[in-house]
């Protein structure tokens, strides 16, 4: 642990985050950064963010989780704890900080806005602590790969962004998101090394089981209010799904007679 700890990869983000937080709140550019942010991205166009923002949604990095129950017990049940931290710290956040949103503050025709019309708690970002934490977990919990890192890193920024660019969130919203999922993943690997859960018993398959729900429930749901992610959405419950269903068969003693299963 004591070498993962000096690693950049563990501190980096949250320090340039810390960082970031820190500047635009003490110059007081908050509005100005999310209208220039916002009017920029608007170049990409509805399709692009809307989907990307797709991907910070909780239910979605939920189901994202499943496949990694047989290959990686450290990472299921890291982002499992991780989930949860994350969204304790978000909501609770939300009810003491009650953060107008930009629909709030701005006329809609001065920025691009897409999707729901939410106009109140808007610090922090949801999105990107759900992103950050899942991102965490396998940038950190990853050894000898900085090109997937990397790539990880800058899917996880831009899907937050993307709370921007869709108009909903201010940038010290999506830096105070990255920061609780950061932290949420710090916390849900500190979590596995102390306790080392496997996956490959009733626990595992129960969670596993829920996990699965979440991405079928993907197949049908319209809970995010933007029907223009619905195929997205879609392919994703259904590959998190059957990939799902195939990990815990393989993980299962029908799978594996006379050995144990792996996980184990």
């Amino acid at each position: 642990m004591s070498k993962l700890a000096r690693s950049a990869w563990v501190w980096g983000p949250p320090v340039l985050a810390l960082a970031l937080f820190s500047l635009v709140a003490v110059t007081g550019t908050n509005h100005r950064i999310f209208l220039a942010l916002n009017r920029a991205g608007a170049v990409l166009g509805e399709s692009f963010w809307v989907n990307l923002t797709l991907l910070g949604d909780g239910a979605v990095a939920l189901a994202l989780v499943v496949p990694s129950i047989r290959r990686s017990p450290r990472c299921f049940w890291s982002a499992l704890i991780a989930a949860v931290i994350a969204g304790v710290l978000v909501q609770g956040m939300k009810k003491i900080v009650n953060v107008p949103r930009p629909l709030a503050v701005f006329d809609p025709a001065v920025f691009a806005h897409w999707g729901p019309a939410y106009k109140a708690v808007s610090f922090p970002s949801g999105h990107a602590a759900a992103i950050f934490a899942l991102a965490g977990i396998w940038i950190m919990g990853v050894e000898r790969a900085n090109l997937l890192r990397a790539l990880l890193l800058g899917l996880a920024v831009l899907v937050s962004l993307s709370r921007i660019m869709v108009g909903v969130h201010w940038p010290l919203d999506v830096l105070g998101g990255m920061l609780a999922g950061w932290c949420a993943a710090l916390t849900g690997l500190a979590a596995y090394r102390r306790w080392g859960w496997k996956t490959a018993n009733r626990a595992g398959f129960a969670a596993g089981i829920v996990l699965l729900v979440v991405a079928a429930a993907l197949l049908v749901s319209r809970h995010i209010g933007i029907p223009a992610v619905l195929p997205l959405q879609r392919t994703l419950g259904a590959v998190c799904l059957v990939w799902g269903l195939w990990e815990m068969y393989l993980m299962s003693p029908r799978a594996q007679p006379g050995r144990h299963p792996k996980g184990e």
